[in-house]
């Protein structure tokens, strides 16, 4: 029987990784498995990597201190030593020069759906099997989170929605012709924390308003909606252009820039054809479809 992908977690941040880390065990431990493969097939410098793994933990633990205590939480249920659950946890193999991953994302609203719903939808392509999962976070306060995550990732959730009417959703930013300043890693987000935009913003406003004092060492395609707008943020190292959604009521990226002088950043067509095709494909399926769209 296949292991139950979903899970209401309640009490402090250590009982909620607790009770993901005892449903998904087993998943945990092959999410595992199969990232250290891949970094293992790499001819990689470890003890460098673990290094910048290292002084990264350490940011996430003096920034993130709750996130921290989780993902000792999940260790702990899933019988996994806690350096595991930080691997998996702190995506420096996101850095790989060979690492690829085949994102998409698209939201409709509005005019574009039959129903005058909001739709935000994400296609998570990975080049290693990462076991998917569903968590709902209920809070003292009444509030609440749902994502998907990575079983046992909790720093870089694939796409959520809070009890505010706010969700969320990213596509990486892929190029050789962005420098990533590797001295940042003790002093940034390797990616921005979705997790924790969901926890601290009400509305896309206040996603904007984060992001302004947010470090991270990497750009990131980001789709932002809440009861009365929508948002695509494209952002850099040090800051982001927007497109906000019109009366066509669609957005959409796969892993490349398409606003002002961020082009200038994208890799050459021929060699991450993937991305743009993709574009260029949900575009033209949402033409076909305006007015049309529903769940």
């Amino acid at each position: 029987m296949e292991e139950l992908r979903k899970i209401t977690v309640t009490g402090t941040p250590y009982e909620q990784g607790l009770q993901q880390g005892t449903r998904f065990c087993s998943m945990i431990c092959e999410n595992i498995n199969n990232i250290r493969t891949s970094l293992e097939t790499e001819s990689l410098n470890m003890g460098k990597y673990q290094e910048m793994t290292e002084r990264n933990a350490e940011f996430l633990k003096s920034r993130y201190p709750d996130q921290w205590e989780e993902m000792k939480g999940i260790a702990d249920g899933a019988g996994a030593p806690f350096e595991d659950i930080l691997m998996i946890n702190v995506p420096t193999y996101f850095m790989k020069n060979s690492f690829s991953q085949d994102c998409s994302m698209l939201l409709a609203r509005g005019n574009a759906t039959m129903d005058g719903l909001t739709y935000l939808i994400k296609n998570r392509d990975m080049e290693m099997t990462v076991h998917q999962v569903s968590v709902e976070y209920k809070y003292p306060d009444g509030s609440s989170i749902i994502e998907v995550n990575g079983a046992g990732i909790i720093t870089y959730p694939a796409i959520g929605l809070n009890s505010a009417g706010l969700t969320i959703t990213s596509t990486g930013f892929w190029s050789p012709k962005t420098e990533i300043v590797m001295e940042d890693i003790a002093q940034c987000n390797i990616f921005v924390n979705l997790h924790h935009l969901l926890q601290s913003c009400r509305s896309t406003g206040e996603v904007l308003k984060a992001l302004d004092t947010y470090p991270r060492m990497n750009g990131l395609n980001i789709i932002a909606a809440d009861r009365e707008s929508a948002v695509l943020i494209e952002t850099t190292r040090d800051g982001y252009l927007c497109e906000w959604a019109d009366e066509s009521g669609v957005l959409y990226r796969t892993n490349h820039f398409c606003l002002g002088d961020h082009v200038e950043q994208n890799p050459e067509r021929e060699s991450y054809l993937s991305t743009y095709l993709r574009y260029e494909r949900i575009g033209a399926m949402l033409s076909e479809r305006t007015g049309k769209l529903r769940f």
